[in-house]
């Protein structure tokens, strides 16, 4: 007789290991996964002359206030945001291609070992634009490579570069380089640092040759100092120690200098 038991029986479970089909309407489970804070980085575009640059835009944050107010603001619409396609980059005005290259190259080195020798030309860029845009960390340690090397960049460029940048001590280094120079200033020099300062460098040395006739020829800073008070005291009208020592001094700070001079109390 026909067992009906036996036919009703359900089928075989399939063998340990093989495939299954999952029912399609079964929800896949939703994964939550966290953005690392150091390592999930957003990019932007930014135009400089010519040229596109792509770069993370952490470091930016991190260090300048004014990128960090930028990438900050809550936008409506993301693809209308600067910097978010090629199409619409960052434009960056007064900057050159090879400074903003060479601080990029600060900011996220493509090679350890060659980012170790930076060239004197590459922190003097990485210099320029970290002060543009205030980056207080890396304008720092900039400063502090330039100055390790400092006699290696031409009196007058040292000059200019820490007056522009106020960079005071750069500014007294070229000085005292001038004012030991055979010979004194040059005219190509005179003609860089303006013809009134270069008369006035020169005032200077002529002032300690003099009272050095004989000896040694060779000041340091304190000697031209004290040869800048000699020289133009009683001219409250001009401060040279603050047009060259401290070449960005505001008014305010050179009337109270030169009152502190009047009374004895001004130190350099």
């Amino acid at each position: 007789m026909h067992d009906e038991k036996a036919e009703s029986k359900s089928p075989p479970a399939p063998p340990k290991g093989a495939d299954t089909v999952s029912d399609p309407q079964e929800k896949p489970k939703e994964v939550s996964w966290v953005r690392n804070n150091n390592f999930y980085w957003e990019n932007s575009t930014f135009l400089v002359e010519d040229e596109l640059f792509r770069a993370p835009r952490c470091q930016f944050i991190k260090h300048s206030e004014t990128f960090r107010a930028m990438f900050t603001l809550p936008q409506a619409d993301a693809d209308a945001v600067e910097g978010n396609t090629d199409n619409k980059p960052i434009h960056l005005y007064g900057v050159t291609k090879i400074d903003f290259e060479r601080l990029l190259n600060f900011m996220y080195p493509l090679d350890v070992l060659i980012a170790l020798k930076r060239s004197l030309e590459e922190w003097t860029s990485i210099f320029k634009l970290s002060t543009m845009w205030a980056m207080a960390e890396i304008r720092d340690s900039a400063i502090s490579h330039i100055m390790e090397r400092h006699l290696e960049i031409e009196a007058t460029e040292r000059i200019a570069l820490g007056r522009t940048h106020d960079v005071p001590a750069l500014v007294r280094s070229g000085l005292v380089t001038l004012v030991n120079q055979d010979g004194g200033v040059t005219e190509r020099q005179a003609i860089l640092l303006g013809w009134e300062m270069a008369l006035r460098i020169q005032w200077v040395r002529d002032k300690l040759l003099t009272s050095r006739y004989g000896c040694s020829c060779t000041f340091d800073e304190n000697d031209i100092r004290n040869a800048v008070t000699s020289v133009f005291c009683g001219k409250p009208e001009w401060s040279f120690e603050l047009e060259i020592f401290e070449p960005n001094a505001s008014k305010s700070q050179r009337g109270k200098a030169q009152a502190g001079r009047r009374g004895g109390k001004k130190k350099f």
